[in-house]
């Protein structure tokens, strides 16, 4: 008769994993069979190669739907690994014996409902219990939390680590059974039906493979290593067979793919939202590949750590901390120190209760960051496989550890570094995420680059553009250009094609681009598109692309926009005035950089005469009328005394307090540098302020601290200076009509005697 030996294990567990491993060399079985997806057979073989390094994960996703996709991650102390590895190592057969991916995918789509139907969901499926013994769907109460409670602990996770975990022989398998099965008889199941009636199809297929592999020719001994949940329900006298095929007939699926995929320690933390995850995969890798010394060693590691950020740590200090973490071990009664006392200990004499460096030790040891590996000529897309080859041709370390990187787009090498992350993130594979580079000119660009193993479900799904990344990129840009519905959104496709090096892309989306303009007569819309497009001109000078294409269209926007603008800006309220002060502002900008590149010349007039025209209306909106007379005087168009005679008038006539303050807002907004330079304007302001009636006065402060804030200090401080010195509302700039001779005439001679231009005799009080 066949010898079953079920072990029930928690995923992810250390002591798990020596327990299996001791168990695998004690019963030496003919056959092993593991947790995990049915289909996922084939990927067996390659567990144990020389590139295959753990953490990995399988990936299944569905062939019509490739967002929609599972993971089955294993770590180094994964006992379903560590599982793989021996089999493999003693030619023992190993299968997989849960439900196949294909159902698993239909499952998570549409509950039990038929896998034809549709849906407007498309998940990406973490699949795990939150208890970490299962890896599919959580439909009941977490074991572990019920068996720590009725042993007086009120952690789950320190129970498990007491009475596993740390223990360096492993096993207990019978008496983990054991609890198991009793609390199946107590615990009530929770979710849905659709749920629990997954929750039975699993384990009938787990009973329904354990049945085929008894009945193997010159098979006696059999290993199952199974979540602890389900070891009660493969153990014993096996139920009738046809119940479980009943159970699995009709079950829905879905088409699937599966592969191997690198993962990483963090995407194991429970911090990371991965459901069968530990709060400690560093901690636990440590615990399993150091079985000896475990507390010493690990300190050593954090004294590292530590040194290596120029923290001062003596070998006094790990000594300390291994004496501190055994004392607490005792004082809690606990059979050897546990994470919680290392950390304690670690923070109260390596740290000196800083929790800043706890963190950091937390961060990169406790959780630590160590990605896995695939081999070459394990099954993937072949989007992924040239993807890696690019990035190993651009010198490009996949790494998960986050990285900044500033990029000279005049060497070749950075330059082909730039090209391929653009392109990744036009498919939306954000690897490298765009930073400012303040001071460094249009040949800088900075990147902050983190590795996910998320992205293996972006390169799937991104696959459906192409086999290599230029390929995909291109017709996804494409796509995206011809079926944009604002001309903004196909000028924003245009300047990634050109960032990215596309220029099948860049030819395409250009056509897309004069269909969309000539039909758009939107100012609006024409305004929000220019920025992009000079700043695509730009991109032509820094990498050598050849724009002029582009720069016909973007003029002849241009044009269309100095035509529209007049009557767009008509009548317009406050919020609407904000908006087109805003885009004038991104016009200007545009005007100033084509003409720097020697584009637009005569556009380029043609807008300053519009503006020219459109400061002088009487009917637009305060704001607007102030920012156009400020970009018409950093433009030279107009000179100081004339923008003073124009503030002057505009706080003069018979508007309202309010409209007087959105002109100044427009005026000086974002620029209070000018205020300090020209004494003028200056004094034209602070005799208007001055000369408020209070409860105008008090009506505007508001509106006028919104303006003056967004100055910084620096400039606020001078601002101030300069008014002391005005002398509390003198009136620089006056028209001759408002000043009265006859009553001035006094004052005049008494200042003049003082500075000694006339006679004291004239400068008398007599005279």
């Amino acid at each position: 008769m066949t010898e079953v030996s079920v072990l029930g294990v928690r995923h992810h567990g250390p002591g798990s994993a020596r327990g299996v491993l001791a168990e695998l060399d004690r019963i030496d079985p003919d056959i092993i069979l593991i947790e995990g997806p049915a289909d996922a057979d084939p990927l067996v073989g390659f567990v144990g190669a020389a590139d295959m390094t753990p953490p990995v994960a399988i990936l299944a996703y569905a062939v019509d739907r490739p967002a929609v996709a599972a993971f089955w991650p294993f770590a180094a102390f994964s006992p379903e690994w560590q599982a793989m590895r021996w089999a493999n190592e003693s030619d023992v057969p190993v299968r997989f014996c849960d439900l196949p991916a294909a159902m698993v995918l239909a499952h998570g789509l549409r509950g039990d409902q038929d896998a034809t139907e549709t849906s407007d969901e498309d998940p990406t499926l973490d699949l795990a219990e939150p208890d970490g013994l299962d890896a599919s769907a959580p439909v009941r109460t977490d074991p572990i939390g019920v068996l720590a409670d009725a042993a007086g602990y009120d952690d789950p996770e320190r129970w498990w680590d007491d009475v596993i975990e740390t223990r360096s022989d492993g096993g207990g398998f019978e008496a983990i059974a054991e609890a198991m099965a009793a609390l199946r008889d107590e615990l009530p199941p929770v979710g849905d039906q659709g749920d629990r009636l997954h929750e039975q199809r699993r384990e009938a297929q787990m009973r329904q493979v354990l049945r085929k592999a008894i009945k193997e020719p010159g098979v006696e001994r059999v290993v199952v290593v199974c979540g602890a949940w389900h070891a009660p329900a493969l153990m014993g006298k096996l139920p009738p067979a046809t119940g479980d095929a009943k159970l699995l007939r009709g079950t829905p699926k879905v088409r699937v793919k599966l592969a191997w995929v690198p993962w990483t320690h963090s995407r194991l933390a429970f911090a990371s939202g991965y459901g069968a995850g530990v709060l400690s995969p560093g901690w636990y890798h440590h615990l399993f590949t150091q079985p000896q010394e475990v507390i010493t060693r690990w300190l050593i590691k954090v004294a590292r750590l530590l040194r290596d950020k120029d923290i001062a740590i003596s070998s006094a200090h790990v000594i300390e901390s291994a004496r501190l973490a055994e004392a607490l071990a005792t004082l809690r009664h606990r059979p050897l120190p546990g994470l919680a006392e290392v950390t304690e200990a670690t923070e109260a004499v390596m740290c000196d209760g800083d929790d800043s460096v706890m963190a950091l030790i937390n961060d990169e040891l406790v959780i630590g960051e160590l990605l896995g590996s695939t081999p070459a000529d394990a099954p993937t897309v072949p989007l992924e496989a040239d993807l890696r080859a690019s990035a190993r041709s651009a010198r490009l370390k996949i790494d998960p550890m986050v990285r900044q990187l500033v990029l000279d787009l005049r060497k070749p090498s950075d330059l082909s570094k730039s090209v391929l992350l653009h392109r990744l993130a036009s498919l939306d594979i954000d690897w490298g995420v765009p930073e400012d580079v303040t001071g460094s000119g249009t040949f800088k660009e900075g990147w902050r680059l983190a590795w996910k193993p998320d992205f293996a479900i972006d390169i799937v799904v991104a696959a459906v553009w192409g086999t290599t990344v230029e390929a995909a990129a291109t017709s996804r840009l494409i796509d995206r250009a011809t079926t944009a519905t604002r001309l903004a959104q196909v000028t924003a496709v245009l300047e990634q094609a050109l960032l990215a090096d596309l220029p099948d892309a860049v030819s395409r989306v250009l056509g897309a681009l004069r269909d969309r303009a000539a039909i758009d007569r939107d100012v609006e819309h024409l305004m929000n598109a220019l920025p992009a497009l000079s700043r695509a001109l730009r991109y032509g000078d820094v990498r050598g692309t050849d724009t002029r294409a582009l720069a016909e269209v973007t003029t002849s926007l241009l044009v269309r926009v100095c035509a529209g603008l007049p009557a767009a800006v008509t009548g317009l309220g406050a919020e609407a005035a904000a908006e087109f002060r805003k885009l004038i502002d991104q016009v200007q900008e545009v005007t100033d950089l084509l003409e720097q590149v020697g584009i637009a010349g005569e556009e380029a007039a043609t807008w300053r005469e519009v503006l020219r025209a459109l400061a002088d209306r009487r009917d637009l909106h305060g704001a607007l009328v102030g920012r156009i007379v400020r970009i018409l005087l950093d433009s030279r168009e107009i000179d100081a005394d004339d923008a003073a005679t124009r503030l002057h008038r505009a706080l003069s006539v018979g508007a309202v307090p309010a409209d007087k303050a959105a002109w100044i807002d427009g005026f000086i907004g974002g620029g209070g540098l000018l205020l300090v330079h020209d004494r003028s304007l200056l004094a034209v302001i602070d005799h208007w302020l001055a000369g408020l009636p209070d409860e105008q006065f008090t009506e505007l402060v508001p509106l006028l601290r919104r303006t003056f804030s967004l100055f910084e200090a620096g400039i606020r401080r001078n601002i101030a200076e300069s008014v002391k010195g005005i002398g509390g509302g003198v009136i620089a700039v006056a028209a001759p009509s408002q000043i009265d001779a006859e009553r001035a005439a006094p004052a005049v001679a008494v200042v003049a005697s003082l500075l000694g231009l006339l006679p004291a005799a004239e400068g008398s009080a007599d005279a």
